[in-house]
């Protein structure tokens, strides 16, 4: 029996979508019970539940893909990271609605932890999936949603809290607008092609994440978080226009 099998059994889900939810909904019940025992408004349960679409959203469309490249697959440890990923970035929406300062004692660290874990987990995920041999589609398809569906979060706390410019929820969008750009593209029967390989691709993402786990956090403070942020959109925007432009074919 090989490692992956193995790790299925411990694991016995089909993958899917409505599996993939049940798994997801109780750690983030949890959660949101957690908030409140905080002191998080109730108003805050609607940003979870705007989180929650997004996260679920992005889980559904994860699960689609998968399926259409290799059927049925288990849901993995590195799977199951995955998903408490996408708990975390759920109760982040929280702060959609309320101030990050709502909780916690009003030290406003609680939500750039939850950035943290959303984004952090990314690290992880990949390193349960290495160590036990256990890549799939599945875990490949949900880990770039989640990451995707992370900083469109992420992003628009930080501006509705203040830490960011309007400009920056073109970082949040800029990753959905592009993949709906290419389902376009290809529900017209015209050609994709695929990304060339770039070295400013990790650091501008690395920088991303950095900029809005500063964002949602007590310091640098709002001011310094504002021109950080203002100024990471700059390359954010470039890189995917870029890549749009050599997906299709006009560089």
């Amino acid at each position: 029996m090989a490692p992956t099998d193995r790790v299925a059994c411990r694991f016995p889900i089909a993958g899917g979508w409505l599996p993939l939810v049940a798994l997801w909904a109780v750690p983030t019940g949890l959660g949101a019970a957690g908030l409140l025992a905080v002191g998080l408004p109730t108003v805050g349960l609607g940003g979870v539940a705007l989180g929650g679409a997004v996260a679920l959203a992005a889980i559904r469309v994860a699960a689609g893909r998968a399926r259409e490249s290799d059927g049925g697959e288990p849901v993995t440890a590195a799977t199951a990271v995955t998903i408490l990923r996408a708990s975390a970035l759920a109760l982040l929406g929280a702060y959609l609605v309320v101030d990050p300062t709502a909780t916690a004692g009003g030290n406003g660290w609680l939500a750039g932890g939850l950035f943290a874990v959303a984004a952090g987990g990314d690290a992880i995920d990949g390193a349960v999936a290495r160590a036990t041999d256990a890549v799939t589609e599945l875990g490949a398809e949900l880990d770039v949603e989640v990451d995707g569906a992370t900083v469109l979060v992420g992003a628009a706390v930080a501006v509705v809290a203040g830490a960011a410019p309007v400009a920056f929820l073109a970082v949040g969008l800029a990753r959905p607008v592009f993949a709906y750009g290419l389902r376009r593209r290809r529900r017209r029967g015209l050609p994709t092609h695929e990304l060339r390989p770039s070295r400013l691709r990790r650091p501008i993402g690395a920088a991303t994440m950095l900029a809005t786990w500063l964002a949602l956090s007590p310091v640098p403070g709002a001011g310094a978080s504002r021109l950080f942020t203002a100024a990471v959109t700059v390359p954010v925007v470039a890189s995917f226009v870029r890549d749009w432009l050599v997906a299709s074919g006009r560089l």
